[in-house]
């Protein structure tokens, strides 16, 4: 946020024109390159300019297939950049993707989602996306290990203040000069996991990026059907009996628990040993 001292170069939108969406055979970085241009003199002084966008990570729907490509074009555009790269703990980011594909009209169960079997040529949702030491190691092996800072989201629940405090040492970010009170605030909570059941199913009759074309169109999800059954399950009365009700993360746990201890450690390697990892199993 500007106010933290990181000026914006492009939004979303800008980053899946110039940097996600074309084809590999239209692929050109000027595009980009000319508004990161036009757009640094704009940068106060002492500020940092930032180019940011989870798209750049891939579509964990899908795999997450296209992130080294993605590195690969970002180093295209700006080779002397410094990345920032922010993980979760893998049993705990695993449940939250699966509400977030269920916001963008998915109807797959947890169980398919996760482990369904992909067909020569079709990809679906891969485990291997989340051994976040190699998506590290291309990074560092395009851009140096000494421009590449993970920071793991744990660090911003223990300690928000000194988390973003160490980020601006890391950018050089001297604008810094502590955390707005905006900065603390909530943004677009998912519905709670044990809404996730009729979720699914209120998606099968909306339209959505998921689902375009569905035998009955009451509404296009995250609108509509889909969230008036959220907005009633996570009603307080509901929500208080239903807290401990977590199928999705209790599925997490059972079936992945110790699948990217090997992963972890790697990382922990890459990284110095700076980073607790402890929540990582």
């Amino acid at each position: 946020m500007p106010v933290h001292g990181y000026h914006p170069l492009a939004n979303h939108d800008q980053v899946s024109e110039h940097i996600t969406a074309p084809h590999g055979l239209q692929f050109d970085p000027a595009p980009m390159q000319r508004l990161i241009a036009e757009g640094l003199p704009t940068v106060p002084p002492n500020s940092v300019p930032v180019v940011s966008s989870e798209l750049m990570c891939g579509n964990p729907f899908f795999g997450g297939r296209e992130s080294d490509v993605y590195a690969e074009r970002l180093k295209t555009i700006a080779p002397d950049a410094c990345i920032l790269i922010s993980i979760r703990a893998q049993l705990r980011i695993l449940p939250s993707i699966y509400m977030q594909y269920l916001t963008r009209g998915g109807t797959m169960s947890w169980q398919q989602f996760f482990e369904a079997p992909a067909a020569r040529g079709y990809f679906g949702f891969d485990l291997a996306h989340f051994e976040y030491d190699r998506l590290v190691a291309l990074y560092q092996t395009l851009f140096g290990a000494a421009n590449v800072y993970v920071l793991p989201q744990e660090s911003i629940a223990a300690d928000m203040e000194a988390a973003a405090q160490r980020l601006a040492e890391f950018c050089e970010n001297t604008d810094f000069r502590g955390l707005s009170q905006d900065a603390h605030q909530i943004r677009m909570a998912s519905y709670p996991e044990h809404a996730a059941p009729l979720l699914r199913r209120a998606n099968h009759l909306q339209r959505s990026v998921l689902l375009p074309n569905p035998v009955f169109k009451v509404g296009e999800t995250p609108g509509g059907l889909y969230k008036a059954v959220g907005y009633v399950l996570k009603m307080p009365a509901l929500a208080r009996r239903l807290k401990t009700h977590q199928p999705v993360s209790r599925y997490v746990q059972d079936r992945f628990t110790g699948r990217y201890a090997d992963s972890n450690a790697r990382l922990a390697t890459l990284t110095g040993g700076t980073l607790d990892l402890s929540k990582y199993k």
